[in-house]
Order: structure tokens, then C-alpha cells, then sequence
């Protein structure tokens, strides 16, 4: 006699990604410009150089306005009540991760919902996102995985491989990091963060399509 298991997959962890090489040029023009400025006061050699905030830039105005209507969407589309509230950028660096460096496990805490990576330079073997398991119970009781290399339910991190121009987007309570950089040459990437506020007038959905 064969019994069926039914499974009731709830609680999820959503990751989403984009290419968007239209953006790559100019963005790549004001990280530089921005990491050419930090790098003219001492830089801690363990620790990925990191700029001021970015978001502000004029000329990334097309960037920032499609960032914001991505993670109003993707609220919006997770069933959050987004119809009279606003997404805003809370901080958005430019990052440069020399050899060996990276970004240890972490959230976005003070009011931020939406967190994102856009890649500029991606060398050979360079940074890679991960993404980690949320739940912490999970966690101290863990089973080892049967086979590392393949993504499953037992599954305690997922690395994704990026490209030049490809964007990620995650809810900032999502731990994640940046793994570190064995290529001799930099990764540069944007990091950023967004919030939730009321918004003066009602937001309604625009073209982009989860």
C-alpha cells in the first residue's frame, strides 16, 4: 500500500534578478568617480572600500527611479498593502572588493525592507552573492547535506554568480552576503537599501512584471 505525502510549501524566501546593461555605463562612471574620492584617504586593506552615499546622483536618475519601482513591485506582489505608500532610498554605496575581500552574513535593520546588488566589474572567479537560510531554529538542528553542489530543501546557502549589469533584489531581512574575492582583479558592485513610507498621492502599479 503506497501513501502520498502532501506538501504545503509556505513562508518562502524570494530572491529576484534583472539584467539591466542600459544602466552599466553611467553607473559605472559615478561608482568610479566615487571610489577614486575614497581611495584618496586611508583604506583598511581587510575591508572592501566602500563610498558615501550615491543615490542622489542626477545622472543615475533613470537607475534609482527603476530600483524603486522594483521593490515597490515586488511588496506590492509579496501582498503587502503598498496602494498609498512610497519606496525611498535609505543608502546606496558603491563597493570595491580587492583580493580576499567581501562582506560578512548580515541584514538591513532600521526600517528597511528592500535590499539590492547591481554589478559593475565581475572578473573571473570574482564575488559571488549568498544568500542564507532566514531561519534560525532550522539552523542548530540541521541534518549535513547529501550533496553540496545541489540545490535542495536541505540547502543552507545559495550562491548566485553575477554578471556586469545584473541587479538583485531581496527583502533586507534576508541574510546575505558577499563571498570573499580570490581574482587578482577588483569586483565593483552598488549596494543598496530602501524603505517604506506613506506616500502623498496613490502609487499604482508600474511595467515591470514579476
Amino acid at each position: 500500500m503506497t501513501t502520498t505525502l502532501t506538501p504545503h510549501q509556505h513562508f518562502p524566501s524570494t530572491i529576484y534578478s534583472v539584467d539591466k546593461p542600459e544602466f552599466l555605463d553611467m553607473v559605472t562612471l559615478i561608482s568610479m568617480q566615487y571610489l577614486f574620492e575614497r581611495k584618496k584617504s586611508e583604506v583598511n586593506p581587510i575591508y572592501p572600500v566602500q563610498t558615501e552615499s550615491i543615490f542622489h546622483e542626477e545622472m543615475i536618475s533613470d537607475f534609482t527611479a527603476f530600483i524603486a519601482q522594483s521593490a515597490w513591485t515586488i511588496l506590492d506582489n509579496q501582498g503587502h498593502a503598498m496602494s498609498d505608500k512610497e519606496t525611498y532610498f535609505t543608502e546606496m554605496w558603491a563597493q570595491e572588493h580587492h583580493y580576499m575581500q567581501g562582506h560578512e552574513e548580515h541584514v538591513h535593520g532600521d526600517g528597511n525592507q528592500i535590499t539590492g546588488f547591481y554589478f559593475i566589474d565581475t572578473p573571473k572567479d570574482s564575488c559571488k552573492v549568498a544568500i542564507h537560510d532566514p531561519r534560525q531554529g532550522r539552523r542548530l538542528v540541521n541534518l549535513r547535506e547529501a550533496n553540496l553542489n545541489k540545490i535542495t530543501d536541505s540547502s543552507e546557502t545559495i550562491l548566485f554568480v553575477p554578471q556586469p549589469g545584473r541587479m538583485y533584489f531581496i527583502n533586507s531581512w534576508l541574510p546575505h552576503s558577499v563571498t570573499r574575492n580570490p581574482s587578482k582583479d577588483p569586483t565593483r558592485l552598488v549596494h543598496f537599501n530602501l524603505g517604506v513610507r506613506p506616500s502623498t498621492k496613490p502609487v499604482k502599479a508600474g511595467p515591470i512584471i514579476i
